[in-house]
């Protein structure tokens, strides 16, 4: 039998869409689908901004933007003498090793595939967390340098071409709260006071999650220690010297002791409520060193998070909303008896996909040092 082609584009798209939902059941286990696969509709989304994201990392490389002083703070740091006497602007290095070894043994590779690489990792984790809604913040970006707008404005852009580890560890959260523990890895590993969304996990009693991301941690940590105690040493060593010392970098006027409160009570509320969206917020708001501007690339990650939350309303099925909230309260292992069986893809629906990558399961901020 001979198929006939789709009569338009629209249904085209749509029993391409179709097929790659099909593809997508049969080779990506589900687990992976809720972190890995976008809707079919917004692949092409994540791509553009990915490219885009390529793009300037090329520029960055040959010269014609201007330098990531983060980046570059990272590619400089010498292991054999990785942090400064005091907190300022005679040193740039202030987190924990692992990032400074894993950098310098890209070395060989040269400054300009680095940056493109690093560069391209920042979009890339943008696009995994807002699609094409990144260009919104890429426009708030250039109208804040344009129209001299307050820094906030312009965060998201500035971290995504400043080289900051930070919207990694944003999109580090948004991969952790839809059930994989890895994403955690970023924020403990740099700014580690990130590890305060960890209460998500505390205040729902989820302790296999707890205890499975503090456990990555330690064990790439001791990896890390194992090829240089000394380092690891040398760090707790600068943390509690320079615990007291003032940001050489302006900070929002708000203490830390004003916002740790407020950030627990909002990540408290959070977990009670079953609304993982929050994380985010307390994360961001209850870094020590809220340097101007520097919360809003890390409150970008309760987007998808919110949306994955709406997603999920709009697809339980049936009048016991109190069911349902059980359902993705539950620890990972009763989730699916109480969810029951899968919805199936139908090829005339063009959300299917996204039924396929319902998003959160379960639950950066920044050391003191952070930046």
């Amino acid at each position: 039998m001979i198929r006939r082609l789709p009569a338009s584009p629209t249904a085209g798209l749509a029993a391409v869409s179709a097929v790659a939902g099909r593809l997508a059941v049969r080779l990506v286990p589900a687990h992976l689908r809720r972190v890995y696969v976008p809707p079919a509709y917004s692949a092409i989304d994540r791509a553009a901004v990915v490219i885009f994201g390529f793009t300037c990392g090329i520029f960055q490389a040959v010269g014609r933007f201007p330098m990531p002083q983060d980046a570059e703070g990272y590619w400089i740091a010498n292991l054999d003498s990785l942090y400064p006497v005091h907190w300022g602007v005679d040193g740039q290095y202030i987190y924990p090793p692992p990032l400074a070894q894993i950098v310098t043994l890209l070395h060989p590779l040269g400054w300009g595939l680095f940056i493109v690489m690093w560069t391209t990792l920042l979009w890339a984790a943008m696009a995994y967390m807002l699609g094409r809604w990144s260009w919104l913040f890429v426009g708030l970006g250039i109208a804040a340098l344009l129209l001299r707008l307050p820094y906030e404005f312009s965060d998201v852009l500035g971290h995504a071409l400043n080289g900051n580890v930070q919207l990694l560890i944003a999109a580090g959260l948004v991969f952790a709260l839809r059930g994989n523990v890895l994403g955690w890895l970023p924020g403990l590993l740099t700014k580690v006071v990130s590890g305060i969304g960890l209460g998500w996990y505390v205040f729902r009693a989820e302790w296999r999650p707890l205890i499975l991301s503090i456990a990555a941690a330690a064990a790439v940590a001791a990896v890390s220690f194992a090829f240089s105690p000394n380092q690891w040493v040398q760090w707790v060593d600068w943390t509690v010297a320079n615990a007291g010392t003032p940001s050489p970098i302006a900070l929002e006027p708000i203490p830390f002791s004003i916002r740790l409160p407020m950030s627990l009570a909002v990540l408290l509320w959070g977990a009670r409520t079953n609304r993982a969206w929050v994380v985010p917020i307390a994360v961001g708001w209850g870094t020590p060193a809220l340097y101007l501007g520097t919360y809003p690339s890390m409150w970008i990650a309760a987007i998808p998070l919110y949306l994955d939350a709406r997603a999920r309303r709009l697809t339980t099925p049936g009048p016991e909303p109190r069911a349902a909230a059980a359902t993705v309260a539950a620890p990972p292992e009763r989730r699916s008896a109480l969810a029951g069986p899968a919805p199936v893809a139908s090829p005339h629906r063009r959300h299917d996909l996204r039924l396929m990558s319902p998003g959160v399961t379960s639950g950066h901020g920044t050391g003191h040092p952070g930046r």
